[in-house]
């Protein structure tokens, strides 16, 4: 389990792009380790749902680097996991009775809810999330203005 305590330092690159606000010292550009990125080599032991994730995780997450290797198998595991766990609450149902009549929670459901949550903090680390991405500074999705808008249909309707 990831833990994480307070607000997490603002990424060297982000502080670097906004002139350094704090004016704390900064490593050197030229020390920064270049670190090579996540090969796209899907590994063998993953199901479906888990080679999706990877997939799609490896050509879209360009910040990934190798040494993010594990985590990723972990999330893509989860998400197999995760399937495996929906694919068996489709056959029964959330809510089961003992013998006496007694109702209770079926235990999928707590296991779900729990893997869920287990994925969402892996995909934090990773970057995965709009906050996290923001908060690493490596990508921003960006609605359009009005006078891009006005391009795009433009451009359209000349072609």
């Amino acid at each position: 389990m990831i833990v994480t305590a307070g607000r997490p330092p603002t990424p060297t690159e982000r502080k670097r792009k906004l002139g350094n606000p704090g004016k704390r010292t900064l490593p050197e550009a030229s020390n920064v380790v270049a670190l090579p990125p996540v090969t796209d080599d899907t590994p063998e032991h993953l199901g479906p749902a888990g080679g999706a994730v990877w997939r799609l995780v490896v050509d879209e997450c360009k910040w990934l680097a190798e040494t993010d290797r594990p985590a990723l198998v972990l999330v893509c595991e989860k998400f197999d996991r995760r399937q495996n766990f929906l694919a068996r609450l489709e056959s029964t149902e959330p809510v089961l009775f003992t013998d006496k009549g007694y109702a209770y929670p079926n235990p999928l459901v707590g296991m779900l809810s729990t893997l869920e949550t287990e994925i969402a903090k892996l995909l934090a680390a990773l970057g995965m999330t709009p906050t996290d991405r923001s908060r690493l500074g490596v990508a921003e999705v960006k609605a359009k203005t009005a006078f891009e808008e006005m391009l795009s249909r433009k451009a359209q309707r000349s072609s």
